[in-house]
């Protein structure tokens, strides 16, 4: 019972948290370790019940439990590890093809370990029992850390926006001539239908992205051309096309947003929406927080087969973003 009632304190608290600020990543976090606590304290109860009515069904009751603690971060990194062919057929040998790979056999090493731990404790050198207990412990709360990144970027999804917006951003992604990648297109396509479908009367659209060194165009510029052949005046969009990063299109974008907004003479805040992919929501709703911008995310679909490895790459930039909570997993990992 106290378990429940911790599980739930916890998922309360962090829900009040995102209702004031959805773009809280800690407090998503938070919430999702009060919804495992629960599901756990659920799974115990559970047990512990049919054992009490049925003592003959206590092989089973385990045997279901050792298949959800081991069984499922196989079948998991099993899938991971096929989804990795997949990725290299369809996009070639690049490092982004190899993450589903590599975090599937990450799995299954963290069962392995386990095991290891368990069978040999008794016969191995403790600094060794040691040093394999603190590489589980980190790998555990990394991997903890991720399913609830992951968790929390599909909830933070699942309310749609659909405020009037003044501004619409489309963030940029690379591109190779003055047509759209089929990536930065679904960007652009689901910027169009929100400012079509919601913005505000007088509401702009910025194409937000600057000049790679090999870029033949600005991000912004290519952008552009698109928003015009299809339909969105000139006069509707403002260019930002200096930024070089996620971060960059938020605070420069914001600059510009401050600039048009005091120069019509406009008064209160004005209401923001910004467009990327699916995957790539929560990144961008973590970093207009940082650059100070009061705007909420809508995400273009992503095929299913790119979304493994998509979402391994945006949960490292993750752990570039908070440094100190990495740098702690990785020292505390034993305690």
């Amino acid at each position: 019972m106290t378990l429940i009632i911790f599980g739930a304190i916890l998922a309360i608290l962090a829900g009040l948290r995102l209702r004031k600020d959805r773009r809280n990543f800690f407090a998503g976090l938070t919430f999702f370790a009060g919804l495992i606590i629960l599901l756990l304290s659920g799974v115990i109860s559970l047990s512990n019940a049919i054992v009490g009515m049925v003592p003959e069904s206590t092989e089973a009751v385990v045997l279901f439990i050792l298949f959800g603690l081991i069984g499922f971060p196989i079948l998991a990194g099993a899938a991971l590890i096929a989804n990795s062919r997949v990725m290299e057929v369809k996009e070639g040998k690049s490092l982004t093809a190899k993450l589903s790979l590599i975090f599937g056999v990450n799995l299954i090493l963290i069962v392995l370990l386990g095991y290891l731990a368990l069978r040999y404790a008794s016969d191995w050198p403790a600094a060794i029992i040691a040093i394999i207990f603190w590489v589980l412990m980190v790998d555990i709360s990394l991997t903890f850390v991720f399913v609830g990144y992951l968790f929390y970027s599909f909830m933070y999804q699942m309310f749609p926006v659909k405020y009037p917006a003044d501004y619409v951003i489309t963030l940029g992604a690379g591109v190779r001539s003055d047509e759209v990648s089929p990536l930065l297109k679904s960007r652009l396509d689901r910027a169009i239908q929100y400012f079509r479908s919601f913005a505000a009367k007088h509401a702009f659209m910025i194409p937000s992205g600057g000049q790679g060194p090999d870029e033949p165009y600005s991000e912004a510029y290519v952008m552009a051309k698109y928003l015009k052949g299809q339909s969105i005046p000139e006069e509707s969009i403002i260019l930002e096309d200096k930024s070089t990063s996620t971060y960059e299109n938020m605070l420069f974008s914001k600059q510009k947003i401050e600039a048009d907004w005091k120069s019509r003479g406009e008064t209160g805040e004005p209401k923001i929406v910004f467009s990327t992919n699916n995957y790539h929501v929560l990144r961008g709703a973590i970093y207009a927080k940082r650059a100070g911008l009061n705007a909420q995310g809508v995400g273009a679909p992503t095929s299913f087969y790119f979304l493994p490895s998509a979402m391994l790459r945006e949960y490292i930039a993750i752990l570039s973003i908070y440094r100190k909570m990495t740098i702690g997993i990785v020292i505390f990992g034993h305690s």
